[in-house]
């Protein structure tokens, strides 16, 4: 078994900070600052149109923004180049030549990147594609284009990622397989900023979460703490076709066993206030 590194925290690789972006009166952005450390893995969170993308956006220098965003002590607005450098982009969806097959892909990358194409061999193995090397990438599922997205990333070892809903398009297998890939890269204490709206698995992988909510942080802390801030206890009850006007009586007669009966899943709905107009927010 692959021994897990000890993570200790490292300094700042991401440093964001009083950051706005407005698209006319409405409020993207609103004063968000957080930090990432070297070797940890944050997942940036929030629903739809809370801002995710915008933020996104901004640290990899291709929108304006008010405030600061540094990678590894260099501005995003005033270094744009040399920081794009140092970010591998893993986003929702891919866009390689269809014709092209995976290591194709990835020899062009590595020589537009200037990497070692040696590279391209363990990364194909690392993401489980080294059987599809040769295949092109019109003939590869949407699980195997995002862990090739997910390798063209790491061609030239950046010092942070950032993940932007890699699997919000994917099927469960596929977004499982992928989950499990960067459980891995945590192991090898890479740094990460993942983006998504979805809570599975986030507790075995992400160091803590922030939460945006109308552009703003609502939340900077581990999930287990962020979910224990939801009022109540709520379960989904297997009453077997027992009617809910018999759910106290059904608990106790009708067969329910400890097994059938488990915690909801928490919702955006219990985590943060509700929620304004749409058309006050935008992502």
């Amino acid at each position: 078994m692959e021994q897990v590194k000890e993570r200790r925290p490292g300094k700042n690789v991401l440093s964001v900070v009083d950051v706005r972006k407005s698209y006319g009166a409405v409020k993207a952005l609103d004063g968000v600052t957080f930090n990432v450390s070297a070797g940890s893995v944050v997942a940036l969170l929030g629903p739809n149109g809370a801002g995710k993308t915008t933020m996104l956006q901004s640290i990899l220098g291709v929108m304006d923004f008010e405030g600061t965003i540094e990678i590894d002590g260099l501005s995003v607005k005033r270094d744009g180049k040399a920081v794009r450098r140092k970010i591998g982009y893993v986003p929702q969806t891919s866009a390689f030549n269809e014709a092209d097959t995976c290591a194709e892909v990835l020899s062009f990358l590595a020589d537009l990147k200037g990497a070692d194409r040696g590279r391209i061999p363990p990364l194909l193995e690392l993401v489980n594609l080294q059987d599809q090397a040769k295949t092109r990438v019109g003939h590869l599922s949407g699980g195997m284009r995002q862990r090739l997205t997910l390798a063209a990333a790491l061609l030239a070892d950046p010092p942070l990622l950032l993940l932007d809903e890699p699997t919000a398009s994917l099927d469960i297998d596929s977004r499982r397989d992928f989950f499990d890939l960067l459980q891995r890269l945590r192991g090898e204490g890479k740094t990460v900023l993942l983006s998504t709206h979805l809570l599975d698995r986030l507790g075995e992988l992400a160091d803590r979460v922030i939460v945006l909510n109308r552009g703003r942080v609502a939340f900077d802390e581990t999930l287990q703490e962020m979910t224990s801030r939801v009022h109540g206890k709520r379960f989904v009850v297997h009453l077997n076709g027992t009617g809910e006007e018999r759910f106290q009586e059904a608990l106790r007669v009708a067969g329910i066993k400890p097994n059938d009966v488990w915690p909801a899943e928490v919702s955006w709905d219990d985590l943060l206030p509700a929620s304004p107009d749409p058309s006050e927010s935008s992502d």
